[in-house]
């Protein structure tokens, strides 16, 4: 009885502490335009416990019953001070005011909340506002989010005017891009030279390398998760930028005031109107075009529902004249055009619910769809005339359904968890003609199904914080489709077929599933001191098959299945966070180890064009890279910015079987994009009041490559002999960017403001090498170097709000 009677008063204790614990919950907002700011806190002064904003504004911070000092804040807005006497659950909604000041500050860190180094949990997370980006100097002005990421350590790319980038190590197609959710599968506009995300329409962006959280999947080796503005709920507002070849227009404002929103971002290239003034290029057609739209509904205080897409698309039109006067006397000529086209889409819609103060809701359903096109127009004319077209589709899109939900048990326990459900249509190729020389070629739809459940259980217990998760993925690969079978005793070729399997619709080919634990530490040595380490394994079931240095707009997207593994990824990573006691400087360093298996590599001499067969001309591989990230933050005074250093090694073997198809006689090689020296010095100086001037420069390791190592002739013809692959590396490249920022005083009472950007992207001229070619010249084979951009490119743009 006695020991009963103790364990009775144990719980009664224990239940009635719970009981004088409330909780405070809400959203805070930006006071001039409703927006949610993510990653604002709300600090307890008296019990020093805290909460932070979700990508939706939302937070929940649970106190003892009694009265509380309550600190708001927000990078760029006004503290607010709040005095409460909480008796009970209770909900605030907050607006914070912004900063005038302050707003065009450039302040580029890597925690939550943007004041510190230190306070995230996650290892290799680096967060970019659209001010940052907006202040670096860019190719012809345009503010690029591909090319912002690529200043930040461990962040490469193959060379200059290459759509995407590489993350320690990885492949271009290894990171998961997301617009509102959305996956993105072609970044980039004019082959690789822009990004297709429009900074205006832009709110928040985060980088995740190392300790990924269990709700990502999908992709291998980083995430980039972008989110679309909401657009005001206060007032009507716009904003946009006049460029030499480029122009952006923004408008939002509210359709009920506090209540329905819009937003709707337009951009266009405009260089090809100057084509009908030069008569070789009369005719010819090179734009790109972006839409961005959301709206946003606050249906009560539990409930809000957001709509949001994008639809852009590069258009290009190249046309050949051959007329002469010579044909014209035979009264012959042809008139040949090639037109090009790719187009990127997506649909989100958001549910927000509110179940209590502690249980948060987001129910998304997303489309994406990625689609490009190829086809060409050949007229003769004449006595003999004939007329040859074709046509080449190919698309990629997706279906998911995604309901994730947040409990926040405590101030110091969080758990997340959630179900991601994605249907993928694939079409590799599929090409029409009207005439006979042309072979109709249609290599059918593939369909891949991926489930995923996952949970993460944050805690925070006086120094030590961590966030566990796991997430376990089944992928079916799915028919109709039509499978092949080979000799196991020899390399697969067509002509080691032995068989083959037609498979009905939605009948299961072949599945692959498997657990993928994440896991993030983080032990705070004092608040301006932190040691972190992460792990995070990774299933890809998604291949992006291209053997060229860099993605292409046709290359083709292809899921696992019988004869292709999925990519597994293994990363651990560890790092020291430092910031100084004014928070005016931060310093980061972080190691990290990854092991890849099943990667895809491609045969010597494959053929990937319009193959039925792709499996004939792929290898698997394994591969491993490591690296050493330094990095330093200037985040207060008149010169803001950040210098960061990687030393990074990648390399990768074939594990074929038959040793006369592995790469390099099985031996390690580098990847094509290993640079193990990358130097980035990004900043911005305040002149006066009214000029600024802001400067990028890199120095980074020449690319692996194969050179031509002699020739010989058959039959007239001329053949080169090559190296071992990237046996041998190009030159290092190094650029300077700069522009000058004036922003001329603002009159009272107007709301019109603006800015002009003038700048040099490549300042000093310097011809980086992208790639080298062989040709034989007066009988001795030469090898020469290829450069994207090798002269100045002066830029002006004019960027305005109303």
């Amino acid at each position: 009885m006695k020991h009963l009677f103790l364990i009775f008063t144990f719980f009664s204790a224990f239940y009635t502490l719970q009981a004088q614990s409330h909780s405070i919950s809400g959203s805070i907002k930006d006071s001039t335009t409703g927006e949610t700011l993510l990653g604002a806190t709300i600090y307890d002064k008296q019990s020093g416990k805290g909460a932070v904003t979700n990508e939706y504004g939302f937070f929940s911070l649970t106190l003892k019953e009694g009265e509380h000092t309550l600190i708001i804040s927000y990078l760029g807005y006004e503290d607010i001070i709040q005095n409460i006497d909480l008796t009970g659950n209770k909900k605030i909604n907050i607006e914070l005011k912004p900063i005038s000041n302050n707003l065009d500050e450039v302040i580029i860190t890597t925690n939550t909340n943007n004041k510190s180094q230190t306070g995230n949990i996650i290892a290799g997370s680096i967060n970019l506002k659209p001010q940052d980006i907006k202040k670096l100097p860019a190719l012809l002005g345009e503010p690029d989010i591909t090319r912002a990421m690529l200043t930040q350590a461990g962040v490469s790319s193959v060379g200059e005017g290459t759509s995407g980038f590489n993350v320690r190590g990885g492949n271009i197609d290894q990171n998961l891009i997301l617009l509102d959710e959305a996956p993105i599968y072609n970044s980039s506009h004019v082959w690789g030279f822009f990004s297709i995300f429009n900074s205006d329409a832009i709110k928040d962006m985060k980088l995740y390398k190392g300790g990924i959280p269990a709700r990502y999947g999908g992709r291998a080796s980083s995430v980039l998760d972008i989110r679309q503005r909401e657009g005001s709920n206060k007032q009507f507002k716009g904003e946009g930028g006049l460029g030499l070849l480029f122009s952006r227009l923004t408008l939002e404002g509210p359709i009920k005031k506090d209540k329905l929103s819009y937003l709707v971002s337009g951009r266009r290239s405009y260089f090809d109107l100057a084509f009908p003034l030069i008569k070789s290029l009369k005719g010819n057609k090179v734009y790109f075009y972006d839409l961005n739209a959301k709206l946003s509904w606050d249906i009560n205080e539990k409930n809000k529902l957001f709509a949001s897409g994008y639809f852009g698309a590069d258009v290009m039109k190249l046309k050949f004249d051959d007329t002469d006067e010579d044909q014209q006397n035979t009264q012959q000529n042809t008139n040949e055009s090639i037109n090009f086209s790719w187009k990127n889409s997506t649909a989100t819609i958001r549910w927000n619910h509110i179940f209590s103060e502690r249980l948060f809701m987001n129910l998304s359903g997303v489309f994406s769809r990625y689609n490009y096109s190829l086809s060409s127009e050949n007229s003769s004319g004449g006595p003999a005339g004939s007329a040859s077209n074709f046509t080449w589709k190919s698309a990629v899109e997706n279906w998911i359904l995604k309901p994730d939900f947040t409990f926040f048990q405590n101030t110091e326990t969080k758990i997340r968890f959630g179900v991601n459900s994605t249907l993928y249509r694939f079409t590799p190729a599929k090409i029409t003609g009207n005439d006979t020389s042309i072979n109709t070629v249609n290599f059918g739809t593939e369909k891949g199904l991926e489930i995923a459940p996952y949970v993460s259980y944050e805690k925070k217990l006086n120094k030590f914080s961590a966030n566990i998760g796991l997430r376990y993925s089944w992928f079916g690969n799915l028919g109709p489709n039509k499978v092949s079978f080979y000799d196991t005793q020899v390399p697969q070729t067509v002509s080691s077929i032995t068989g083959s399997r037609s498979y009905k619709s939605n009948e299961v080919i072949k599945n692959y599933h498997g657990f993928e634990p994440r896991l993030a530490l983080k032990y705070d040595l004092n608040n301006r001191k932190a040691i972190k380490l992460g792990y995070n394994r990774m299933f890809q079931y998604i291949h992006l098959i291209s053997n060229s240095y860099s993605t292409l707009p046709f290359d083709i997207w292809k899921p696992a299945g019988y004869h292709i593994k999925p990519l597994e990824v293994n990363q651990i990573s560890a790092g020291y966070a430092y910031d100084t006691p004014s928070r005016k400087y931060n310093f980061s360093v972080e190691g990290y180890y990854k092991t890849f298996k099943n990667l895809v590599e491609y045969k010597n001499g494959a053929d990937l064009f319009l193959n039925e067969n792709l499996e004939t001309q792929l290898l698997t591989a394994k591969g491993y890279s490591y690296g050493l990230e330094l990095s330093g933050y200037k985040t207060k005074g008149k010169l803001t910015g950040n210098a960061n250093y990687t030393y990074s090694v990648t390399k990768r073997k074939t594990t074929s079987s038959f040793n006369s198809e592995n790469i390099n006689s099985g031996n390690y090689y580098p990847s094509n994009y290993d640079r193990p020296h990358i130097f980035n010095i990004t900043s911005n100086y305040e002149l006066s009041k009214k000029w600024s001037v802001g400067a990028f420069f890199t120095y980074q390791t020449g690319r692996p490559t194969t050179y031509a190592t002699g020739k010989f002739e058959v039959g007239g013809n001329q053949f080169f002999t090559y190296s071992d692959r990237n046996a041998f590396r190009l030159k290092p490249t190094h650029r300077l960017d700069i522009s000058f920022t004036y922003t001329p005083k603002k009159k009272p009472n107007r709301r019109w403001s603006g800015n002009w950007v003038f700048g040099v992207y490549n300042v000093y001229s310097h011809k980086n090498p992208f790639s080298v070619y062989s040709s034989v010249r007066n009988n001795q084979l030469k090898t020469f170097q290829y450069s994207v951009i090798g002269a100045p490119v002066p830029f002006i743009t004019y960027n305005f709000k109303f």
